[in-house]
């Protein structure tokens, strides 16, 4: 923001810095008339200039008191309310002058005359639970006004082999660039003392305060996922280039000044987020200026709860709500923590399920501990200005995971920025370390790109940094190097590009997550419960096991038509569009038709369903909360694993990867023989949904119905025969496609035509007329189409 006197207001302006041209140049005026900034707020001076400085005096309290953040509007999306800002409640509570820079903190009224319980197009009203009285709220907001820079430090551009949030500025000087567009990497200023030394402190360190609010039990596991980091710029040449200070009654709580960064701990009425690592850039140069780390303390609760009850008296914390769209890649976004913790809670399960545990143990302890190093690691990972790396789990040989030392001297992932699974084995047999608690090799490499001094001229360091970019194509550092982030996880085409995988097998990495959950579910049938133990232990338990299984689940659907898209610069050799081999396609479409398609999908007994009752506090808190999900009350096993198995139908039934898998074919063409064709996934498909199996013919068979998983099979038959109706209907957009649809709804007619032996009025014999009717009034149905 700047400061602009006009006439006798004085403006406070966000400037425009994403437009740009040289000055005293004809480009610049016209980039000024084309970009305009935008007003923040404004008031009338207060005093006559200063005779030598010629500044003038303005009222702070009538300059940030107004609602700056928009957070009213913010409210009434989320809440749709009527929340307006009180200004005559709104005020100013405390200022904090520096060297460096001035700190005001406001406490802002917002309120609204009455609740609307109206729905409004696209949701319904709602109101903050957390409130005495839904009306009104406070919210406090930290202003910091800090000079910029007065040199902008050197810029260093972005390479996509390398994952670093980026600075953008569209630069008009030049009119001969292809494009007006530089993108800048956002990284702290550091540099050598003595440039010369092989290894030299910084000029300036880079200093991460922890807040007082932070548990102390959990302050050295903080201060060493901070300080670990200080390894990748040891390796470039830095000595203690960063630095961690505890704040103190004599040190501000918050921090003001460059070059620093706070830890705090945060407190939420219900888990949001478990920790965040937004910064501030300087928009001209993408230099960090400051940095917060918001650790949330409900993760922490999580943590005591496990460590106090989970393991010593087999009982489970609550497990948090992490379905989350992994998507974006704001740092503010970050789901690291959240997801972690449930791995955590699920660890423990698995765990106390075979042994009891003293609560207060070492290793329970150094259990616990080594998820909040983690944690801390990837979220100061992302202050250092690096994004989220999901190819980096497939580092490891999947044999090397069980290998303690190994796991523990070189971590499980090639780097901590990636969102890996917990790295479980089954009881009895060896085990790595459950999380990353060292950087891996990407890391090293992330950070001697960002952070390298360079030398010569403009030139030699671009190509001093390609050099450094290009070892990611290197065979001794393909693996170890790769980079992928959240838009190739979320655009669904890269098998490589996943969270929650482990290992460079995926299919072996499915296989024994399969079999974790399976274990954990047939084990609860024998649980017997202590009268000192939770009602919702096992109900906890399977919801976990369930969770992990659909995890799992997108890791192999992924494997099935997925194309590695690799991010090399021209001349590295490799396919940049790159077909999995069939054979591994194969085996992922054999596993999930095995594991999660067949009538051995999924068996829970009887006797433990009637064992799976709701936590009834949880119930009755969310029922009296309009803004929460009532946990239902029935656990039905059979939504449960409809849900699972529609997840797995919606991507494998998919016009988009039927379509994919044809392009498969022509790219493959030199090199694959025998190529996963449509009419093959599909034919997999119906003999694993439609199995004799689940279309019992004896008296013998139907009278142990009860015992079997036909109802539950008949459910996803049912999925099946919809999506392909719809298929059949809706009839694609390529001709190969629409016939392959048209010609497994008729080989399903003629296998359903078959008379089943039975009485006519039996669920098996509706269930089959059923099915037929529907694809038979989808083949025979008339199309029309309609030309624009």
């Amino acid at each position: 923001v700047e400061f602009r006197k006009v006439n006798q207001q004085v403006q406070l302006v966000a400037i425009n810095a994403a437009f740009r041209a040289d000055k005293d140049t004809a480009q610049s005026l016209a980039v000024q008339a084309a970009f305009s900034p935008s007003l923040l707020a404004s008031v009338p001076v207060a005093s006559s200039a200063h005779p030598q400085r010629s500044t003038v005096l303005v009222e702070v309290s009538s300059l940030l008191t107004g609602d700056l953040l928009g957070l009213a509007m913010q409210l009434n999306l989320t809440f749709k309310q009527g929340y307006g800002l009180d200004g005559r409640n709104t005020t100013i509570t405390q200022t904090r002058a520096s060297s460096t820079g001035l700190q005001i903190e406001v406490q802002q009224h917002f309120a609204t005359g009455s609740i609307n319980t109206t729905a409004q197009p696209g949701a319904a009203p709602s109101v903050p639970s957390a409130l005495p009285d839904p009306r009104s709220l406070f919210l406090s907001v930290q202003y910091t006004l800090s000079p910029l820079p007065a040199a902008t430090a050197p810029t260093r551009q972005a390479d996509v082999r390398v994952g670093y949030f980026t600075s953008t500025v569209a630069d008009f000087s030049n009119d001969l660039a292809r494009s007006p567009r530089q993108r800048f990497i956002n990284r702290w200023r550091l540099e050598k003392k003595d440039p010369k030394a092989a290894l030299s402190p910084p000029v300036r360190p880079l200093i991460y305060w922890l807040d007082k609010s932070i548990p102390k039990d959990y302050r050295d596991t903080i201060r060493e996922g901070v300080l670990a980091w200080n390894q990748a710029f040891e390796a470039i040449g830095y000595q203690g280039a960063i630095e961690v200070k505890e704040a103190t009654d004599t040190e501000p709580r918050d921090i003001v000044g460059n070059g620093q960064a706070i830890i705090r701990w945060m407190s939420n009425h219900r888990p949001s987020f478990g920790a965040i690592g937004p910064s501030h850039v300087d928009p001209r140069s993408g230099e960090i200026l400051t940095a917060d780390i918001g650790m949330e303390g409900l993760s922490s609760r999580a943590i005591r709860t496990a460590r106090s009850q989970v393991l010593g008296a087999n009982n489970a914390h609550g497990e948090l709500d992490s379905q989350h769209a992994l998507h974006g890649d704001d740092d503010a976004r970050c789901e690291h923590s959240a997801l972690a913790s449930e791995q955590l809670g699920y660890a423990l399960d698995v765990l106390s399920a075979h042994r009891d545990l003293p609560p207060d143990s070492e290793e329970v302890k150094a259990f616990v501990l080594a998820y909040l190093k983690d944690t801390t690691m990837h979220e100061v990972g992302h202050t250092l200005g690096l994004r989220h790396n999901f190819r980096a789990s497939r580092w490891h040989v999947n044999a090397d995971l069980d290998k303690l030392d190994l796991t523990r001297k070189v971590g499980n992932s090639a780097s901590v920025m990636d969102y890996a699974p917990i790295n479980l084995n089954l009881p009895g047999q060896p085990a790595g370390s459950p999380f990353q608690t060292t950087l891996g090799p990407y890391d090293l490499w992330a950070i001697e790109y960002g952070y390298k001094p360079l030398e010569g001229d403009a030139k030699a360091q671009q190509e001093a940094l390609r050099q450094i970019a290009d070892r990611s194509a290197e065979p001794a550092w393909q693996v170890a190097l790769d980079y992928g982030t959240d838009e190739d996880n979320a655009l669904g085409l890269d098998p490589q590009s996943l969270v929650f995988d482990l290992g460079r097998d995926p299919i072996a990495f499915g296989q024994r997550r399969i079999a974790l959950a399976r274990d954990l579910i047939e084990r609860q049938a024998s649980v017997v419960l202590k009268p000192t133990d939770e009602p919702q232990l096992q109900r906890r338990r399977i919801a976990y096991a369930l969770r992990d299984l659909e995890r799992t689940a997108n890791v192999l659907t992924r494997q099935v038509g997925g194309i590695v898209t690799r991010r090399d610069a021209p001349g590295s050799g490799r396919d940049l569009l790159d077909p999995l081999p069939a054979t591994t396609q194969r085996q992922a479409l054999a596993l999930l038709s095995e594991q999660f398609l067949s009538s051995r999908a999924l068996n829970i007994p009887p006797k433990l369903q009637r064992q799976l009752a709701p936590d009834y506090f949880e119930r009755i808190e969310a029922f009296q909360d309009p803004t929460a999900s009532t946990p239902a009350t029935d656990f039905s096993v059979a939504d449960q694993l409809v849900q699972l198995q529609r997840n797995v139908l919606n991507v494998l039934m998919s016009d988009t990867l039927a379509e994919r898998l044809l392009d498969n074919i022509d790219k493959t063409r030199d090199r694959e023989a025998k190529p996963l064709t449509v009419r093959e996934l599909h034919r997999t498909l119906r003999e694993a949904i439609w199995s004799p199996a689940t279309l019992p013919t004896s008296k013998a068979k139907r009278k142990s119905e009860s015992m079997d998983n036909a109802p539950w099979q008949r459910n996803l038959q049912r999925e099946h025969v919809n999506r392909l109706s719809m298929q059949v209907l809706r009839g694609g957009s390529r001709a190969d496609v629409r016939a392959q649809f048209r010609q497994q709804a008729q080989l399903l007619v003629a296998q359903l035509q078959k008379p089943l032996n039975r009485d006519s009025d039996s669920t098996e014999e509706a269930h089959r007329r059923d099915c037929l009717e529907t694809l038979q009034r989808a083949l025979g149905a008339s199309v029309q189409r309609i030309t624009p």
